[in-house]
């Protein structure tokens, strides 16, 4: 009868593995506990948005500088049009559909019930904009995260879209990459060999 010792599994941390093995576990370590963080924190952000009502808008120009600058993200809350005043940070939507705009509101006129006319300028233009908004709803300014439009705007292009399918890639290699699985395999193969 033949029996085989159950042989524990070894560790990274281990003094007997080699130092490449330990450098290469610690990182695996860091980089998937970073990346489980960054994970969690999109998750929380999305439900909270969901929650509230809240809506990200990359800043992509300097008209709101200094108060919030090119690259920011800028979180928005719908609300009705006659819920804002003067001098809030509002996002509507341009005439024409050619995107939407984050200024300060100067003025505005209810037309007809329910419907505003807004007049906005940006806190770095010297004049307002150049036509008045009708608005029903509006994007209420509720804060913003400086260079995180960056990324979201990035990973909209192509390029940015095949990054992150690498870092995936890598991630993905990290998780299944077990060194101390990988070095106890090794070692099992060579006890193998040995004994035949």
């Amino acid at each position: 009868m033949t029996t085989r010792r159950a042989s524990r599994r070894p560790s990274v941390a281990d003094r007997s593995a080699p130092l490449g093995w330990r450098v290469f576990g610690m990182l695996r370590s860091g980089i998937l506990s970073l990346a489980a963080v960054i994970g969690a924190v999109c998750i929380v952000a999305f439900v909270a948005a969901l929650a509230f009502n809240v809506r990200p808008v990359a800043v992509i120009s300097g008209s709101m500088e200094p108060q919030i600058p090119v690259g920011a993200m800028v979180f928005t809350r719908t609300v009705p049009a006659g819920d804002v005043s003067p001098g809030d940070i509002v996002t509507v939507q341009r005439p024409r559909n050619l995107g939407l705009v984050t200024h300060r509101l100067v003025s505005s006129v209810e037309r007809e019930p329910g419907v505003y006319e807004f007049v906005l300028r940006g806190d770095a233009n010297d004049t307002d904009d150049p036509q008045p908004y009708a608005v029903s709803t509006v994007g209420q300014y509720v804060l913003h995260v400086p260079l995180l439009g960056y990324l979201t705007i990035g990973l909209q292009s192509s390029s940015g879209l095949f990054i992150a399918g690498g870092i995936a890639l890598v991630l993905v290699a990290l998780f299944l990459l077990d060194p101390a699985r990988l070095r106890g395999s090794a070692q099992t193969r060579e006890t193998e060999e040995e004994s035949a």
